[in-house]
C-alpha cells in the first residue's frame, strides 16, 4: 500500500512538473552550442548574472566580438549576437485541444526562435531586415508534428518581430532595395501586419 502511495504521488509530482512552465532564463542557459557556436555556455551564464543583477549583460565571444543579452524576462529573450545580427527566442503555450500532435509529456510549451540580419544605418530609408523563423521544444529537440507557421512564401525581404510582453509577432515588409520606379507604384506603404498566437498557431489580430 506505501509503494502504491510513494507510485501515484511520483507520478503526481512528474505530471505536475511536466505541466509548469519552463523559465526561459533556463532554456537560454541550455541552449545548444550548434545554435550559437561562438557563444559559450559560460558567456550565456555571465549575461543571465549581469541582466539578473541589473547590469549591462555584455560579453566577448570566442571571437573576441562583443554579444549582448538585452532583454529577459519569464517567457522572452533578446539576444544581441553581433551588430547586425539579433536572436529573439519566445515560449509559447499549446492548446493541447487544438495541437495535440505538439504536446509531450515533456512540455505543453513550444520555443519560437526568430533570427534577423540588419544591413544599413538604423533609422535610414536604407536600412533593411530580414528575418527567419523556427519553432523548437523548449529543451531544444526537433518538434514531434508539424510546424505551427510559417513564414510567408512571397514575403521577399521581411522583418519579424516577438514582443517581450505578449504573444503576439509582428511582420514588416522591407523596402529599401526597391527601386525609386517601384516605391512610386506602391499604392500605399507597406502595411506592418500583426500576428496573436492562439495556441495552436498565429493569426491575424
Amino acid at each position: 500500500m506505501k509503494r502504491l502511495i510513494f507510485f501515484i504521488l511520483h507520478f503526481l509530482f512528474f505530471i505536475t512538473c511536466a505541466a509548469a512552465q519552463p523559465m526561459m532564463r533556463d532554456v537560454f542557459a541550455a541552449m545548444p552550442d550548434s545554435v550559437l557556436p561562438l557563444v559559450t555556455k559560460n558567456n550565456r551564464l555571465d549575461c543571465i548574472d549581469f541582466i539578473e543583477n541589473n547590469m549591462e549583460a555584455r560579453v566577448r565571444n570566442k571571437m573576441g566580438e562583443y554579444v549582448t543579452l538585452e532583454a529577459l524576462t519569464a517567457d522572452y529573450a533578446r539576444f544581441r549576437t553581433s551588430n547586425l545580427s539579433i536572436l529573439e527566442m519566445k515560449l509559447l503555450p499549446l492548446d493541447s485541444i487544438h495541437h495535440s500532435s505538439l504536446v509531450t509529456h515533456h512540455s505543453s510549451y513550444l520555443l519560437c526562435l526568430v533570427s534577423t540580419i540588419q544591413t544599413g544605418e538604423d533609422g535610414t530609408s536604407r536600412r533593411l531586415e530580414d528575418s527567419n523563423i523556427r519553432f523548437l521544444y523548449p529543451d531544444w529537440r526537433p518538434l514531434a508534428g508539424p510546424v505551427p507557421y510559417v513564414r510567408p512564401a512571397d514575403a521577399g525581404f521581411l522583418h519579424m518581430q516577438l514582443s517581450p510582453d505578449a504573444l503576439t509577432l509582428t511582420l514588416t515588409p522591407q523596402t529599401a532595395l526597391m527601386t525609386l520606379e517601384e516605391k512610386e507604384h506602391l499604392l500605399e506603404p507597406p502595411l506592418t501586419i500583426g500576428l496573436r498566437w492562439n495556441g495552436s498557431t498565429f493569426v491575424l489580430e
